[in-house]
């Protein structure tokens, strides 16, 4: 089925963009989330006059995710757990402990930081990556030391 996209979904497109996808996806998830609009002839037409604003909307937002990489590229921040004597962490270090970390430099998603497989599980220093928006993306440094218990 073909649909026009109203939003960004990711891993499938951006606004305006026309693609070709599953009908059962499109009509059981798109569509009726909003994200999208069959591309019939009248559907293409509402949406190519919607287009000037979605693009004015996409450049403010654009600007915005700019501003935030700004901020956050390149910084360090230490966070320290407990851990056992091989630097192996009691629990791991989650994108909410990151979050936490980095609210107060700007405000950003927390589901938009990127980290490995099953979260920070021992001592050491990791690059996190933070998708900002579309293929704006900061890279954090995130130095994880263990807590001293005495």
């Amino acid at each position: 089925m073909k649909i026009v996209l109203l939003e960004d979904v990711e891993k499938l497109g951006y606004a305006g963009d026309i693609k070709e996808v599953k009908d059962g996806y499109a009509v059981n998830y798109l569509i009726p989330k909003g994200y999208a609009l069959a591309a019939t002839k009248s559907n293409l037409k509402l949406v190519e006059e919607k287009r000037r604003a979605i693009l004015r909307k996409i450049e403010k937002k654009i600007k915005q995710a700019e501003a935030i990489k700004a901020a956050l590229d390149g910084t360090q921040i230490t966070i320290k757990a407990r851990a056992g004597e091989k630097g192996k962490l009691f629990g791991s270090i989650t994108a909410a402990d990151i979050y936490e970390q980095l609210k107060d430099k700007t405000e950003f998603d927390k589901k938009s930081i990127r980290l490995p497989e099953g979260g920070i599980k021992n001592v050491g220093s990791y690059e996190i990556e933070i998708a900002i928006f579309r293929d704006i993306k900061a890279t954090v440094t995130v130095n994880v030391e263990p807590l001293d218990e005495k």
